[in-house]
């Protein structure tokens, strides 16, 4: 599917490309352009840079780069139809309704959106128009939830019937097949039949960022388990890539520059009712790589609200090991024994809370804290407990100097040596494999590579350098097929558009590695329009072409030369070749 280079070009000059990044990266100002932790690979140090002069992205870590539809592509798994309907309803351009409905998967996930916000208006329904549902209206106050609540998370109520939804759902159009993929009905042990899912559970909508319903969860009213169950995947859902309530938090997270992590839906709308905006819930999961992505799209801090058992808990906080790993810092509230956040602010309040949140503890001393509470560190036994507790931690905090404090703190608190420790460290590390990214950025880069980068930049930004370079090399003479590929597409612009521009050349290509490279080229490289210094540039490409070609015809001559050789009799052919190749050489004047 093509889109107009007028229609895609109208998007992107609507859409700035930092206010989109900065829904999903932490960007800070950095000289002309913005710069945060890349989004695309695990890196505690910010190499990603956007441009809002180019409107272009690139990481000099992984390499990843591109203009605004190559983001939403690689970040959100879209498709460029996708990437293009997204950004179009953002900025409030028009698409052709042909276009719109050749996209199969765009349909089938809108029709999933379109059944899940179905299925949530029937519980909500439920909760207010039966028996049972009005009884948990009562009981969700008697729990401190209130009407606002109840009503901006759209909660509901799925009935005790085994095939209620399934019902109402088939007389609205859906086939068991499209339920069953919705995850919103299964089939029964009885062979035909099919039950609903959810069944006697308050029911708690689960949101897109963008605010869209993508999935359930369900908890019981009694002591039965499992407490609480979620959807299961389906297209548009997935519990390790999303976090309730950020849809609604994450305004607030930016602002405040910290997000509160508790554990259940109960604890979100508590909290949030308490006006502490900026919580979400990880969806009954330890946090996931994917979920700590998603925060660091917002902030760079995160705060610990778990229940006082749970936090308790060293399982559970092992996790939490990947926030660090992930550059972020992270404090941890203890709470009293027997409290989660929502006991805590409707017993104690606002205050009280806010004082927890202000006493918060860095991971390490909470763990410390635990371990310390759990084994004895009068003795040895105890000791190495809680070294052996506190490794995990220690090896995946990224900064020298903190290490070092760090662990001169343990040594001075345990009584033991730093270096005790540090060996300890070491030994640790060396038992696992380093699933760290190693990016090694080469400097070896040959003088003709880096002339056709240059080179290749000039002509994106200057349509007259562009057409004074092709009068003087073609896109054949460029080394790198992927350097071939985009001169040949700026050539076709020039033709067609008589002018170049940067990011329809992108659209162009339509390649991921294309992109890449330009975005890299336009972000790292010091353009020059220099007449002496581009004509010194294009010597050294027509310079190392003639050296090739003088190698590929010493090579021929050799074969050849051995060849007539072997040969008792000389083929006139290879004859004719060779003194071709001798003259060729000759006229090269190269000695």
């Amino acid at each position: 599917m093509r889109f107009s280079s007028d229609l895609l070009e109208e998007i992107r000059n609507r859409c700035d490309i930092v206010d989109i990044i900065s829904e999903y990266v932490h960007l800070k100002p950095a000289g002309k352009g913005f710069k945060g932790l890349c989004p695309f690979h695990g890196e505690k140090t910010p190499s990603f840079m956007v441009s809002p002069e180019k409107q272009l992205f690139h990481c000099f870590g992984c390499g990843e780069g591109g203009n605004v539809f190559n983001f939403l592509m690689k970040y959100e798994k879209f498709s460029f139809f996708e990437a293009v309907e997204m950004l179009a309803k953002k900025s409030g351009v028009s698409l052709p309704v042909d276009e719109e409905k050749e996209n199969l998967l765009y349909r089938k996930k809108e029709r999933l959106y379109k059944l899940n916000n179905l299925a949530a208006n029937y519980y909500r329904e439920c909760l207010f128009r039966t028996n049972q549902g009005k009884k948990i209206i009562n009981y969700l106050k008697k729990r401190g939830i209130n009407d606002t609540s109840v009503e901006r998370y759209r909660l509901g109520y799925a009935p005790t019937g085994w095939d209620a939804l399934t019902n109402f759902l088939k007389k609205n159009g859906y086939t068991y097949e499209e339920l069953i993929k919705a995850g919103l009905i299964k089939k029964s042990k009885i062979e035909g039949k099919y039950i609903d899912y959810f069944r006697d559970r308050i029911i708690f909508p689960i949101f897109h960022l963008s605010g869209r319903v993508i999935g359930f969860g369900g908890r019981v009213l009694d002591d039965s388990l499992p407490k609480y169950i979620n959807s299961p995947e389906t297209l548009v859902y997935n519990k390790g890539s999303n976090l309730y309530n950020l849809n609604f938090a994450k305004e607030d997270i930016r602002k405040k520059n910290y997000i509160i992590i508790v554990e259940g839906y109960t604890d979100v709308l508590i909290t949030q009712q308490y006006e502490f905006n900026n919580v979400a819930a990880s969806l009954g999961t330890a946090l996931t790589a994917k979920q700590i992505d998603l925060i660091k799209r917002f902030t760079d801090t995160v705060l610990i609200a778990y229940d006082a058992d749970s936090a308790g808990n060293m399982a559970a906080l092992r996790s939490l090991d990947l926030l660090v790993e992930a550059g972020l810092g992270i404090k941890v509230l203890a709470l009293p024994q027997g409290y989660d956040p929502a006991d805590f602010l409707i017993k104690k309040g606002i205050k009280p809370f806010q004082s927890l949140i202000d006493r918060s503890l860095s991971l390490i001393d909470y763990k410390l804290k635990l371990l310390y509470s759990n084994y004895s560190v009068k003795t040895i036994e105890g000791k190495v407990k809680v070294i052996k507790g506190i490794l995990p931690t220690l090896s995946v905090i990224g900064n020298e100097v903190e290490l070092r404090a760090q662990t001169k703190k343990i040594s001075e608190e345990l009584k033991l040596s730093e270096e005790a420790i540090l060996i300890e460290l070491k030994k640790y590390k060396r038992g696992f494999k380093d699933s760290s990214h190693n990016f090694i950025k080469l400097n070896s880069e040959s003088g003709n590579i880096k002339a056709e980068k240059i080179l290749i930049g000039c002509m994106l930004e200057n349509e007259q350098i562009a057409q004074d370079i092709l009068k003087k090399l073609k896109a054949k003479d460029f080394s790198v097929l992927l350097h071939r590929q985009i001169v040949t597409a700026i050539e076709e612009k020039l033709k067609d558009d008589k002018a170049v521009d940067s990011q329809k050349v992108i659209d162009c290509l339509n390649d991921d590695e294309a992109a890449k490279l330009i975005s890299k080229i336009l972000i790292e490289e010091t353009m020059t329009f220099d007449e002496k210094i581009i004509s010194g540039y294009i010597d050294t490409i027509n310079n190392f072409k003639l050296a090739q070609e003088r190698k590929n015809l010493e090579k021929r001559a050799k074969i050849l030369d051995e060849k007539i050789k072997k040969s008792e009799k000389i083929e006139e052919d290879d004859l004719k070749e060779l003194r071709e190749i001798v003259r060729q050489l000759k006229s090269q004047n190269i000695n």
